[in-house]
């Protein structure tokens, strides 16, 4: 076998191997084979195809981080399925990772991120888990109810254990006294407690538990003549998405979850108080029953939805539609109440001004309804549930976990359409494709969205959009949209949190200190008519040392409630009204009077003046000094 060579550098000698012939892929082979029934394969797609269908994937699609979700992961994945190729998901799970994404979705609070967002959208608002907590949502209740008697009565009675134990004593009392022939019953939920664990019944102030005593708790009035279907106690689980703080808005998810008892209600009794599956429409608690229902029909069983119970209401001739519409109401009137302190967090955590991401949040409401359809706001859930099915036992010990029809039909359709509603913004480029030999958009900027012009009709509509329906949401607009006008009167604390955050001085902190406090009040012009100086510190003292006790942590200075308080108390000593609204919009006014005024506050500071040397240190002067001197 003859072999060819080659020379190398040095003189060296080496063989040539010869190459050998190319053999077909078997996608080539394919296109020119036939099978042996005569068909012809199925030919892959062309270059020109590959190209074009990979032309039509986004360069840069919405992301959202979801490392984070832990629960909420299986609905969110689903929803991110059904968006389409223009979603992508993204998880940095590896410390060294670091991507920047649209829409961080948290499992749990703000915080949840290992390393701050800095950009973006987060589905948590710092400081609502701590806010809608039961005690801090009394307190909140409260001074609404407080400034707005008539509008906030929508909220059980309810008083926070253990600072204000002698206070429910004496009202259980004295609401004894009012009626003594029908027994008062109250009930007990710990301020952290979750998914009914700690809740128990009483109908006297002396059987609080340590719950209560020892333990934070809230004690309700327990609601009489509930809403029965099929002789069972049920509450409705409603879903609000805030998007906004400012300008605020919120919608309601049309769609709602009926959760119901496992047993026949009867009235409160010695007999029957300790059964919880007759009292408590918790579903973690009453999938525990053997009675519990698993069914695939949405509109029977142990949990249904909210479209079906009203479907069988209205069979029974209740007033569903006022009933929804009061329903509304609540639920504007409970964010509202929300939004004050909400501000006061966000301020805190994101000041203005400071480059950071925006909030967006998923609340869960749980509505009660009496027989005469009276709504009644129960608890407020940050962090509702979004899994999609349930465990059920095969063996002892054994659990499956079996897919909820009412689940899928009520989460997948509110994660994905909140999704939709809080993506980016971004901006439309529209080219021909006729223009450039290639067909790509002139534009370079990412965040562009290219759209073909020869796709446009005259009407502004699409080709493809022609024969598609029209996009139907689950998301309804209520503020400002529905009840804007409607609840403006609402928003008086807003403005007081306004006030409070401008004289809070330092820069993320969440209390006010005494010089701040004592600026507020002569920016605003507040010490005089009676209103001493004096006074003002010791109303500050009082203050800060009634809501320091409240404080488990212990921080130095005034917190926004006790500002609240503090203001409302001046209200009273400087303003004569019927009530006590009427006092602190006539004091808000006077501040922001006395704000908008033109003065600049803080005042500028003073230019540093460069002194001039001093007279005795001059040349001129040592000059003249030796002459005096030569001639004496």
């Amino acid at each position: 076998m003859n072999a060819t060579f080659t020379m190398k550098a040095g003189g060296k000698l080496e063989p040539i191997v010869p190459r050998r012939p190319k053999t077909p892929k078997p996608q080539d082979l394919s296109r020119s084979r036939t099978l042996l029934d005569g068909t012809e394969r199925s030919k892959s797609p062309s270059k020109k195809e590959a190209k074009l269908q990979k032309r039509r994937r986004p360069k840069n699609p919405i992301t959202v981080e979801s490392s984070k979700a832990k629960s909420s992961m299986e609905v969110l994945r689903i929803a991110l399925k059904e968006l389409g190729w223009g979603w992508k998901e993204v998880s940095n799970n590896k410390k060294n990772l670091t991507t920047e994404c649209d829409i961080y979705w948290h499992g749990n609070t703000f915080h949840d991120s290992d390393t701050p967002v800095c950009s973006g959208k987060v589905n948590k608002f710092p400081g609502m888990v701590e806010i809608v907590r039961k005690v801090s949502l009394t307190r909140i209740m409260n001074q609404m109810r407080t400034l707005f008697p008539n509008e906030y009565d929508f909220y059980p009675k309810s008083w926070a254990l253990p600072e204000q134990f002698h206070h429910f004593a004496a009202e259980a009392a004295a609401i004894q006294r009012e009626n003594p022939k029908q027994k008062q019953y109250f009930i007990v939920k710990p301020d952290d407690g979750s998914q009914g664990e700690g809740i128990y019944l009483l109908n006297n102030p002396h059987e609080i538990t340590s719950i209560g005593l020892v333990r934070p708790a809230v004690v309700q009035q327990y609601i009489p003549n509930p809403l029965l279907v099929e002789r069972k106690k049920f509450d409705l689980r409603v879903y609000v998405v805030l998007t906004s703080l400012d300008p605020l808005k919120f919608y309601l998810c049309k769609e709602g979850m009926a959760r119901f008892c496992t047993e026949t209600y009867q009235a409160p009794s010695n007999r029957n108080m300790n059964h919880v599956y007759m009292h408590l429409t918790n579903y973690t608690l009453n999938k525990r029953n053997d009675n519990y229902i698993h069914t695939e029909n949405i509109a029977k069983g142990s949990k249904r939805t909210m479209t079906s119970v009203w479907l069988s209401l209205e069979e029974k001739g209740y007033d569903v539609k006022t009933a929804c519409t009061e329903i509304e109401k609540v639920i504007c009137k409970t964010v509202l109440a929300l939004i004050p302190e909400l501000k006061v967090q966000s301020h805190a955590e994101l000041p203005p001004g400071k480059p950071g991401p925006t909030c967006f949040q998923i609340l869960g409401l749980d509505i009660l309804l009496t027989a005469d359809l009276k709504p009644y706001l129960l608890e407020i859930n940050a962090n509702p549930s979004y899994r999609l099915g349930y465990d059920h036992e095969v063996s002892p010990g054994v659990y499956e976990t079996l897919p909820s029809p009412v689940d899928d039909e009520i989460k997948i359709p509110l994660v994905k359409d909140t999704l939709k509603l809080i993506k980016p913004v971004r901006r439309i480029t529209c080219h021909s494709t006729s223009a450039s030999p290639s067909g790509r958009p002139s534009s370079t900027d990412p965040n562009d969205i290219t759209l073909d012009m020869s796709e446009l009709q005259l009407d502004g509509t699409t080709k493809r959009g022609r024969n598609q329906k029209t996009n139907e949401t689950c998301l309804e607009e209520l503020f400002p949209a529905k009840y804007g006008e409607h609840y403006e009167f609402v928003r008086i604390l807003e403005r007081i949190a306004y006030l409070f955050n401008h004289f809070l001085g330092i820069r993320g902190t969440l209390r006010i200190g005494p010089t701040g406090f004592r600026t507020f009040t002569r920016r605003c012009k507040l010490c005089d008519n009676g209103l001493s100086t004096a006074s003002i510190d010791i109303l500050y003292i009082d203050m800060a040392r009634k809501w320091n006790a409240l404080n488990p942590e212990g921080t130095a200075g005034l917190c926004f409630d006790g500002f609240v308080e503090a203001f409302s108390i001046i209200a009273n000593r400087k303003f004569c009204g019927v009530s006590l609204q009427e006092k602190v919009v006539a004091l808000l006014d006077l501040c922001e009077c006395h704000l908008n005024s033109g003065i600049i506050w803080p005042p500028p500071r003073r230019m540093r003046v460069r002194r001039l040397p001093r007279v005795q240190d001059s040349e001129e002067y040592l000059r003249v000094r030796r002459l005096m001197q030569m001639e004496n």
